[in-house]
């Protein structure tokens, strides 16, 4: 683990890169097929458990994302609520309180378990009209992904949740040019969903993650209290699930070509705390010889579903040196509560 001095002060505003299922070699495959892999620069990584409560051991992304959202751990399908049925504070809720923005960017449905663990209480994630109905009223500032048809017409609050969240002051856009040419400065909420549910995978997609966080921000700058900003590589986990190794290796690059806009953005925001962590593990992917024998390296899966891997974590900016160690996903989501209530 690497450890530095860093300053004592609290960031300003957080960019919080998740990468769903993505473990050390996801990391590793990256760094041998990216000669742009932004992991060698951040000067502080930790690695980080993920198991759930409930004493099991292999997380998913409803558990996950609530550790995370939350610094609470619960059972696997839960979504920022305890076994009593009690919501628990999210980290854009405690942001809320302090007036500052928050934005969700994600590959999949805006509704899915993880990104929706910062935005809503449920105690089982796969209820995604209700997510959708419950981010609606959630004050989130920024929201950009897949998962239009749980919104324009919403069976739980039976009406176009997109149409209550445009009378709500929400630019509301449905396609990549509408998102190109945002005026920003005009723009105070935004809304846009630009897929009936999941996007399509990076190697068939124009959508980028960096565009989709460029243009987050470009909002979320307009509040002069600061934001949080969760950007999710969603389908780095399918593309595992798969077993699909150049669909990995697209959907990483597209994660990382946002985690590197931000860096650029960090340059002249030095307030500004990234973080980028896995919070769970998929496929035990890892790196071997070529078995036919040429000597070349193979990226290749154990499983297709989730494992018990420890996840990396990585850190740049103020706040940046309380990621040290083994920690636990649990520690870092409380350590995100910590800082936005200093």
């Amino acid at each position: 683990m690497i450890l530095v001095s860093c300053s004592e002060k609290s960031p300003e505003s957080i960019i919080l890169f998740i990468g769903s299922g993505m473990g050390v070699g996801h990391i590793s495959a990256d760094y041998y097929n990216n000669q742009k892999s932004p992991f060698v620069e951040f000067p502080v990584s930790a690695l980080m458990r993920t198991d759930p409560g409930g004493g099991q051991w292999i997380t998913d992304a409803a558990a996950a994302g609530t550790a995370l959202a939350t610094g609470i751990k619960v059972k696997r399908g839960a979504v920022s609520i305890n076994e009593k049925g009690e919501n628990i504070p999210t980290v854009f809720e405690i942001a809320k309180k302090r007036k500052m923005a928050t934005g969700v960017i994600a590959t999949t449905s805006i509704t899915y378990a993880t990104p929706a663990a910062f935005m809503v209480h449920t105690p089982i994630w796969g209820r995604e009209f209700d997510i959708a109905n419950q981010i609606a009223s959630s004050g989130v500032d920024v929201l950009l992904g897949g998962g239009r048809r749980f919104f324009e017409w919403n069976t739980v609050a039976d009406t176009n949740l997109m149409k209550i969240m445009e009378d709500d002051k929400y630019t509301v856009i449905y396609q990549q040019n509408q998102l190109a040419v945002l005026e920003s400065d005009k723009c105070d909420k935004l809304l846009g969903l630009f897929a009936a549910e999941a996007l399509k995978k990076a190697n068939l997609r124009s959508l980028s993650l960096k565009l989709m966080t460029q243009k987050a921000v470009d909002v979320l700058d307009n509040n002069d209290r600061g934001f949080v900003l969760v950007v999710e590589g969603s389908q780095i986990d399918w593309r595992c699930h798969e077993r699909d190794e150049d669909g990995l290796l697209a959907e990483m690059r597209d994660f990382t070509d946002a985690i590197r806009w931000a860096f650029e953005y960090q340059k002249n925001h030095r307030e500004v705390l990234i973080i980028v962590a896995g919070i769970n593990e998929t496929g035990g992917v890892f790196l071997t010889h070529d078995p036919n024998g040429k000597g070349e390296t193979r990226l290749k899966f154990v499983t297709g579903n989730h494992t018990a891997n420890f996840c990396p974590v990585f850190a740049k900016g103020p706040g940046a040196e309380k990621i040290h160690g083994l920690m636990d996903i649990s520690e870092l989501g409380s350590m995100l509560i910590h800082i936005l209530e200093r």
